[in-house]
């Protein structure tokens, strides 16, 4: 794609331009209505010309403004990254805690004796008591689980190649030369001369208001362009960050709910996960951030080639 001047910049210059042509136009009503004034004329809207050139020989001084305009070409930039989508399926988790039960011993036998018709004899007899036996019990629960796969996704957007194009605006500012005044107004031509003078004066301030405009107004519209863009970026920003976001909170809770039930074999493993999830989150975002810094100082070079303190 060729360069070209953005079509609100142009815009902006035609506007500008065509303020200062319109001021002229009120200069010379300004002046018309001070030159009937002096003259005793009565004003006459519709001889705003003929009024100043009976009066005066206006001669047009062509001034020339180069001003540097930005213009634009638009380079398509890309960057690809990893962005994680989770489902969450119902998983049964298993494994063995170790756990007490009471058994019942013999920890210690007595003697007893026992007599019957045929007489008495002694036995040793066993005492019984609970005694605590540990082994390993079997703990299950049902949870959901995240499962954790990577889209590859793009992001692309329209950064801007910019040059600049020297663009020549071509002024004729009037000049005013008192006619050579019949007898009537002699009288009046310190008055009438100084008419010319304010007029002259008016011209020229106007220029400078014209020059001034052409920078703010073009830099108004740059600061536009350049919003667009990183608007664009900081909403694909905010989404990859809903995503990274979601993703993480899932992984937490996942290893905060096996924590909570000593379901910990299975901790380790998911703390690997998100502790790379939550470094790929930092490389996305890096990349982004940077594109959006290096956008920035694109813009404050071209503000600066402009003239805009």
């Amino acid at each position: 794609m060729s360069n070209e001047t953005d079509p609100r910049i142009q815009q902006t210059l035609d506007e500008i331009q065509a303020r200062f042509e319109t001021r002229l136009s009120e200069i010379k009503k300004s002046g018309a209505e001070k030159i009937n004034e002096v003259t005793d004329d009565s004003p006459d809207p519709n001889s705003v010309e003929a009024t100043v050139n009976m009066t005066f020989d206006v001669q047009f001084k062509t001034t020339s403004i180069k001003f540097d305009v930005p213009t634009f070409r638009m380079e398509t930039q890309k960057l690809v990254f990893d962005l994680p989508t989770v489902t969450m399926s119902l998983k049964s988790i298993s494994w063995d805690v170790p756990a007490t039960r009471m058994e019942r011993r013999c920890i210690a036998k007595k003697p007893v004796i026992t007599c019957n018709w045929k007489g008495c004899k002694t036995e040793m007899k066993c005492m019984y008591m609970d005694f605590p036996e540990v082994y390993m019990k079997r703990m299950e629960i049902k949870m959901d689980y995240p499962e954790f796969s990577m889209k590859r996704q793009e992001l692309s957007f329209d950064k801007p190649m910019i040059t600049f194009e020297t663009v020549e605006i071509k002024l004729d500012l009037p000049q005013f030369h008192l006619r050579d005044l019949s007898g009537d107004l002699r009288e009046q031509e310190a008055d009438l001369t100084e008419i010319g003078r304010e007029m002259e004066t008016q011209v020229a301030l106007a220029q400078k208001e014209m020059d001034a405009a052409l920078v703010t107004g073009v830099g108004d519209q740059i600061e536009v362009i350049f919003d667009e863009i990183r608007q664009q970026l900081t909403d694909e920003r905010a989404g990859i960050s809903k995503q990274f976001d979601d993703a993480i909170a899932k992984m937490k809770s996942t290893i905060k709910t096996l924590k909570e039930n000593n379901a910990t074999d299975e901790v380790p493993k998911l703390e690997g996960e998100l502790a790379k999830l939550v470094e790929d989150y930092k490389t996305v975002l890096d990349e982004i951030d940077a594109s959006i810094k290096q956008l920035n100082d694109e813009q404050l070079k071209v503000i600066n080639s402009i003239g805009v303190e």
